[in-house]
């Protein structure tokens, strides 16, 4: 057991808590969509049955691990070099093929099969880091929700964690501002063709309102998932727990041992 643990390189685990934003009071961001009378916000509502509605939260969780939030990570140096280590020649400042026996050894079958043998590390192979090491679990069974991610660097995996929160806001706010602007642009043409002033003055109001919702966008507070707790570790290695692993190791070894000794007393005697 205790060689096993020299084995295993130690890793520390670094924890989030995000929970949804509220909708109202002083640190809220506010309702999503403009407050309307029925008739006027009746064409700019989510439709649909209550399960196939999707909250900006549910959304946020969804795409921690995606390719469009890797994509706005793999141009952090930083991440990428730590995460692919093996893929990167520091001395020559540039990708390379893995050198591992595993590596060379998956590189000679897709040779044998006509295939590429290598690439460099891209979005999609972030992703499937991502779904990997990265755990999401609920918080006493409530909205809250703990994010853990392992790595043998305490402080990488505080800064992955940190830049991956904010990437995911970035995408989520960046593609609300999108439809805003859009929704905006199709408003401003409709109105300059209507005549009916009653259908005039609800278009207006709504404009008012998408106006008010892309202001609160650029203000920079959190959109989707407020980060209720930050980014943090242990200052000591907690994965493999020798303190649990140990003992665990000890009392096993002790019973085989005696099963062996008993199995070799029985073999004797029989």
């Amino acid at each position: 057991m205790s060689l096993a643990l020299h084995v295993v390189p130690p890793q520390f685990t670094a924890t989030m808590v995000v929970g949804p934003t509220g909708r109202s009071g002083p640190v809220s961001m506010g309702p999503r969509t403009p407050a309307l009378t029925p008739a006027a916000g009746r064409s700019i509502a989510e439709q649909g049955t209550a399960d196939e509605l999707v909250s900006d939260f549910s959304r946020y969780l969804a795409l921690l691990t995606s390719v469009p939030v890797a994509e706005k990570l793999e141009g952090d140096p930083e991440i990428m070099r730590e995460i692919f280590r093996t893929s990167w020649d520091v001395e020559a400042g540039q990708w390379r093929p893995p050198t591992g026996l595993a590596s060379r050894l998956g590189q000679a079958l897709r040779w044998l099969a006509g295939h590429q043998t290598w690439a460099p590390p891209d979005a999609a192979d972030l992703s499937r880091h991502l779904k990997r090491q990265l755990s999401i679990e609920s918080v006493s069974g409530g909205p809250l929700r703990r994010l853990v991610y392992r790595h043998e660097k305490r402080d990488f995996a505080i800064v992955l964690l940190t830049r991956l929160h904010g990437a995911t806001e970035a995408h989520l706010r960046e593609e609300a501002a999108r439809r805003v602007k859009a929704e905006m642009d199709h408003v401003g043409r409709r109105l300059e063709s209507l005549s009916n002033m009653e259908n005039s003055r609800a278009l207006s109001a709504l404009m008012g309102e998408q106006e008010r919702l892309l202001l609160m966008l650029d203000v920079g507070l959190p959109y989707a998932a407020d980060a209720l707790e930050a980014p943090s570790a242990l200052s000591l290695a907690d994965w493999p727990n020798p303190i649990l692993l140990v003992p665990a190791g000890a009392v096993g070894g002790l019973f085989l041992a005696l099963f062996g000794i008993g199995a070799y007393h029985g073999w004797r005697r029989g």
